[in-house]
């Protein structure tokens, strides 16, 4: 007999589509850096459930003074047999990833993924401090530096709240 390894729907999917599935936009803070001047922009967020749910595909789009700012887009997934949240970002600075962000769920529920490059290391967090809040920070170690940096501090509020089975 052929042991069956089709991954399966979990308790983890569906924390991962709690936390962010469904529509946000809201106000960030850039700090300056080798890709932005730094300043106020408007951001929002979309995550939808695909692929039977086994994946959370995420559309960012920005507004910066009025005009289009960066756009980009995601994909999360589980990987079977792990914890690991993976995260492949595509966006309009052109960097495609070599490899995807990695990371999970903290015992807050927040999302915590990290991605090497050799421009650096990036952190992003995604967090619930609240029902119809959510928070984006994300941080750069630039290569040869010895901290991280925040470079995106973003509040966002629900416009529509989805879950896996939308």
């Amino acid at each position: 007999m052929i042991a069956d390894l089709t991954p399966r729907l979990g308790p983890l999917h569906d924390r991962l589509a709690g936390l962010l599935a469904g529509t946000w936009e809201g106000g960030e803070q850039l700090a300056p850096s080798p890709w932005s001047p730094g300043g106020t922009t408007h951001g929002r967020h979309a995550f939808a459930p695909a692929a039977g749910g086994f994946t959370l595909v995420h559309d960012y789009t920005q507004q910066r003074d009025g005009g289009p700012g960066l756009t980009g887009h995601g994909v999360l997934a589980i990987e079977p047999g792990t914890d690991a949240v993976l995260w492949w970002w595509f966006d309009s600075l052109g960097w495609p990833p070599a490899a995807p962000a990695r990371g999970g769920l903290n015992a807050d529920g927040a999302l915590v993924l990290v991605k090497d490059t050799p421009r650096g290391t990036q952190r992003a967090t995604f967090a619930r401090p609240d029902a119809t809040t959510l928070t984006q920070h994300v941080e750069v170690r630039l290569a040869g530096a010895d901290a991280f940096a925040l470079v995106v501090d973003g509040r966002y509020r629900t416009l529509k709240h989805a879950s896996r089975d939308d």
